[in-house]
């Protein structure tokens, strides 16, 4: 379980930052509203939903498993952490979707996506530093 969490460690607060910012500015510059989506661009939700896939199994295994760190991982600071990686793969997936909640905004639909994204991802990244 120490490389599942290495992996999502890493994952998460080194590549899926530097990846939100490519993808933003990749969608700002070759989305059409009511166009298909890119294919590459239907990629990066998976992605996402990896990420928070492997933060879940590591975060249930270990309240099941440890009884030391469930009140930690159950605890107010810490559990918001879970809960933000459900809220970035929610956003990732509106990110791509061509009549979603964003699709008035036009072309820039994605990248007003994307900065939330990243600003749940920042929040979930300082979280599980303060831990």
């Amino acid at each position: 379980m120490i490389i599942l969490n290495t992996i999502h460690a890493l994952f998460g607060e080194r590549i899926l930052p530097i990846l939100i910012v490519v993808v933003a500015v990749w969608l700002t510059v070759v989305w059409k509203p009511g166009a298909d989506v890119p294919r590459a661009a239907r990629i990066f939700p998976v992605l996402v939903d990896i990420q928070v896939m492997l933060g879940l199994i590591y975060w249930i295994y270990s309240i099941v498993i440890s009884e030391s760190v469930r009140g930690i991982y159950l605890g107010f600071p810490f559990l918001l952490h879970p809960i933000l990686g459900f809220i970035s793969a929610g956003v990732a997936h509106m990110a791509i979707r061509p009549r979603g909640p964003l699709a008035a905004l036009g072309r820039w639909a994605p990248l007003a996506a994307l900065v939330v994204l990243f600003l749940t991802v920042a929040g979930g990244i300082l979280l599980a530093r303060s831990v």
